[in-house]
């Protein structure tokens, strides 16, 4: 290979490449601004540095920013964006033809940033890793105290790398700066804090694995987004948002699902039918939506084929085609019987793994080490298929229009990250240097990035209205950003089967895991994160702390076991935490703790604003003392607010100002909390762990009448108790309750309301009142 044909390995960032300038006196500006009403971007040519000032906050939160390569010049222009609408642009001119546009668009909290590589030698040139730019950003607050929330969880200043977003933040008053990748068509986006000396900053890279740019030819990368917020965690939403916005995000309802992996592998067809009958009686009235197959159905192709190395023992049988021997009828005659019971059948495969060693795959298919021979992950994942290659594409495709054409309309997706052809890396979170390796594509000018969202697409048009759901972001990181927009869901951790036993690691690790994603969450796909644990070996505390997080957060619930043989408590708890209700709690804590113990979940899509605090202790040998501001919680300080404890059962008086209330190790609270008002208020339901915000439709009060009245959606058989608060000056008693053509018997009013319960005959909406 000539010099002149070469590869890039890493562009790197050099303090001294950025400190000086090739600009032509008088050809340019030396400095230019944009500006969105919100947002100012300065270019400074002469000191070769890019500055962002909030205009609310009065001063530039990212200083002494530098890109990779020397700064020529910068020029502003007005733009249009087919998904951003009119905004200013900032073309930044460096060495060698490359470019950075930064935009700022109107009523839009983030600037944009997009390098694009150039190539003006007469020859290829590729890069695998590119070092975009870095900078300081400041808080006003010392930098040991500044938290940074990145893909790794809650860390200080200096920190291992974030996949995707990044952000850093006072944790006293939530004020902070929040970047993201915006793109990831070609690569992966990544973010580097730092610390040295007291001054904090943050640095940009793409991993690119093989990203070639023509001779003569210039080619995107990826965009950034970076923004100041008051309250960091809005940021974050308001970055998923953004995402979501990009890549045209529209989400299916979110589903309600049973797996058949944590109990029996994938079960067999007499179980899994006697568990799709039960179910269809015991919990689809509840929200059940899904009976999902886990691996294990599938034989080997051909019958006499070796299962070999340590595939053997550790990884999955990589064909699709055929069902196994506790499916034999076939996987059409299982997707058959649950679909005739109105549930959705579901089922597990992995849609980019092969084995190289078995003749059933054509070798064609397969990604390339250097040396020629297929790329293969040893660990668990198997061979990784080659997404460039028509031959791959064609084999996946018709691999998904097999399973499809058999019934299944949920796909849960394994090994995701075999698509952009890479090592299993199980557990990653924090940045690794090996997320993408030395993969070679038959297509060399197709990145790895694009192999993989290539593959998916494929599964999207064989699979056209199947709920997708990732499987999983724990095996290489790189199974992340690139798939937003092209799946529903995602499982957001690593398996949590020891939960089961009672085991903490296990029951925390799902939320752990949903926790620093949770603004992803019904924005951009459902976090799954992985099943909630009912079974009589975890422990009931246990069991309703996995339940509440689910039920509060809004992550969507999985849950796996043959439900017949729950005792009749336990299946009770499934039926409490279903189905979704559609809202997205936010953590309250977020950048206080390693895990946060304080949620806020707020429903104000009908006439009344209603409010659940979920509490939950992480510690299992110790008791947590919940001690926190009202106002910080996101709760009016200067009211007054009943409280209604769903597990305890019982209205537990008023709180004011301050939350204080002691959570049991291993264990959660979950309160409905309503300022109290001048007439009764419904406060509480026994329908759901979420309180009123998934059945009751409609609440009015009538003054004239003394009548508190509302709608409902109820379960025929379920018993239905509506928990009342009353004014504190005692001069309520019912006179009147009617619910469906049955009078009802309230209870007496104790010390923060009453209780008035009725059990529906029919399912659906059912209309109620009690006059006073």
């Amino acid at each position: 290979m000539s010099s002149l044909s070469r590869t890039v390995q890493t562009i790197a960032m050099s303090a001294m490449a950025c400190m000086f300038s090739l600009s032509t006196p008088g050809k340019m500006p030396a400095a230019e601004s944009i500006d969105n009403g919100r947002l100012r971007v300065t270019v400074d040519v002469d000191a070769q540095q890019f500055s962002i000032t909030d205009k609310t906050l009065g001063r530039a939160f990212v200083k002494q920013g530098t890109f990779v390569r020397g700064v020529t010049a910068v020029e502003k222009r007005s733009v249009e964006d087919a998904v951003w609408g009119a905004g200013h642009q900032l073309t930044v001119s460096h060495t060698d033809g490359w470019t950075t546009a930064i935009r700022l668009y109107a009523d839009h909290p983030f600037a944009h940033l997009s390098p694009i590589a150039a190539n003006k030698t007469k020859e290829p040139i590729s890069i695998s890793r590119l070092k975009v730019l870095e900078f300081e950003y400041d808080l006003g607050i010392a930098a040991e105290k500044v938290r940074t929330l990145g893909t790794g969880g809650i860390k200080g200043a200096k920190a291992d790398g974030s996949y995707t977003f990044i952000a850093a933040a006072d944790p006293e008053t939530r004020r902070g700066v929040v970047g993201g990748w915006l793109t990831h068509e070609r690569g992966v986006g990544v973010f580097f804090p730092d610390e040295i000396d007291g001054r904090t900053s943050l640095a940009a890279q793409i991993e690119l694995g093989q990203f070639q740019v023509a001779p003569g030819k210039t080619r995107a990368t990826e965009t950034m987004v970076i923004g100041y917020f008051d309250d960091a965690r809005l940021g974050l939403e308001a970055y998923a948002d953004a995402v979501a916005r990009q890549v045209a995000v529209k989400l299916p309802p979110q589903p309600s699902v049973y797996c058949t992996w944590y109990h029996g592998g994938a079960s067999n067809e007499k179980k899994l039918a006697d568990n799709t009958a039960f179910a269809a009686e015991h919990l689809k009235p509840f929200g059940l939506s899904v009976m999902q197959i886990d691996d294990h159905w599938q034989a080997i192709l051909p019958k006499d084929f070796r299962h070999e190395g340590k595939i053997q023992t550790t990884g999955p049988i990589k064909v699709f085609a055929e069902a196994n021997n506790n499916f034999p009828q076939g996987m059409a005659h299982t997707a058959g019987n649950i679909d005739s019971h109105g549930l959705t059948a579901g089922i597990w495969f992995m849609p980019f793994a092969g084995n190289f060693r078995n003749p059933y795959f054509d070798p064609d298919i397969f990604a390339k080490n250097p040396d020629g021979t297929p790329f293969h992950d040893s660990r668990w994942s198997g061979t990784c298929l080659d997404m460039s290659h028509p031959k791959a594409r064609a084999f996946v495709a018709g691999r998904v229009k097999r399973i499809y054409d058999w019934g299944y309309r949920y796909f849960k997706l394994d090994g995701m990250h075999t698509g952009a052809p890479s090592y299993n890396i199980y557990v990653n979170k924090g940045y690794r240097d090996n997320t993408l390796p030395d993969s070679r594509l038959h297509d060399p000018a197709v990145t790895q990035v694009e192999a993989y969202r290539k593959g998916l697409q494929i599964v999207r048009e064989n699979a056209p209205d199947a709920f997708v759901l990732g499987c999983n972001v724990s095996q290489n990181m790189i199974s992340m950003g690139p798939a937003f927009g092209l799946i529903d869901g995602m499982r957001i951790g690593p398996d949590n089967g020891s939960a089961g036993g009672g085991n903490m690691g296990g029951v925390k690790v799902g939320a752990w895991h949903g926790s620093t994603l949770y603004f992803l969450n019904g924005r951009v796909w459902h976090n799954d994160p992985d099943p909630v644990y009912v079974r009589a070996s975890n422990p009931i505390a246990k069991a309703r702390l996995m339940c509440s997080w689910v039920a509060v957060t809004g992550s969507m619930l999985t849950t796996s076991y043959q439900f017949s043989e729950l005792p009749p408590e336990r299946l009770d708890l499934l039926r409490r935490t279903m189905p979704g209700h559609g809202l997205l709690g936010r953590p309250v804590d977020l950048f206080e703790t390693d895990q946060p113990r304080i949620w806020l979940l707020t429903d104000t899509r009908r006439n009344v604003r209603r409010d659940v605090i979920g509490l939950f202790n992480w510690n299992e040998k110790e008791p947590a003392q919940i001690v926190y501001d009202m106002g910080k919680l996101g709760l009016d300080p200067e009211k007054t607010y009943a409280a209604f404890d769903f597990w305890e059962n019982k209205f537990i008086g008023t709180i004011q100002g301050t939350l204080r209330l002691t959570v049991p190790g291993a264990s959660c609270r979950v309160l409905a909390v309503r300022p109290i008002g001048e007439h009764p208020q419904l406060l509480s339901t026994s329908r759901h762990i979420a309180q009123c915000m998934v059945d009751v439709l409609d609440e009015q009060w009538d003054s004239t009448t003394r009548t508190l009245s509302g709608q409902s959606e109820v379960v025929a058989g379920d018993r239905y108790e509506m928990r009342i608060t009353l004014p504190a000056d005692g001069a309520w008693k019912v006179k009147r309750a009617v619910a469906e053509d049955q009078q009802l018997t309230p209870s007496e009013p104790v010390a923060g309301g009453l209780r008035v319960s009725f059990t529906p005959k029919t399912s659906g909406k059912v209309r109620w009142s009690v006059q006073f």
